[in-house]
């Protein structure tokens, strides 16, 4: 009986009309990380500057942007000195930088805006940075090493 009763189930499982889609779909997605980095490349000579001198777009550095960020980006700069070139308490030698064709700035202890890409793509870009500025004679300068620190940063917009 048991016998009859599984050929009986299993018949009308075999011969049960299987019912399939028309239709189907398949997502397919990938996922893309932003990506934003500088690096800054020294030019020779970045620490020995001629302060007797007066140079004018004097090349220092290029800085490397890179960015994939779909709303573009922007770069900052700031200055531990405030645009000066400092003696410790001693002396100073003031300077204007640069920044690619932004013109030149006087920078702050604070992030100011020296370049704004607003279009979404990708970037892999070389940008200059040049100081301006206007030397004294030797005698008029007081003997010791003058420096500043300029920071980059690159943000998404």
């Amino acid at each position: 009986m048991k016998k009859l009763i599984m050929a009986t189930v299993l018949a009308s499982v075999v011969s049960a009309p299987v019912m399939a889609a028309t239709q189907g779909t398949l997502l397919l997605q990938g996922q893309v990380d932003q990506v934003l980095s500088l690096t800054v490349n020294p030019v020779a000579g970045h620490d020995s500057l001629d302060l007797t001198a007066s140079p004018v777009d004097l090349n220092v550095a290029s800085v490397n942007e890179v960015s994939n960020a779909e709303t573009g980006y922007k770069i900052l700069v700031r200055s531990a000195n405030a645009s000066s070139l400092k003696n410790g308490t001693a002396d100073q030698v003031d300077y204007t930088l640069s920044y690619g064709n932004s013109g030149a700035l006087t920078l702050t202890t604070t992030d100011q805006v020296a370049k704004s890409v607003t279009t979404a793509g990708t970037y892999n870009v070389d940008t200059d940075v040049d100081i301006s500025y206007t030397g004294s004679p030797a005698a008029e300068l007081v003997q010791g090493t003058y420096s500043d620190t300029v920071t980059f940063t690159i943000q998404a917009n």
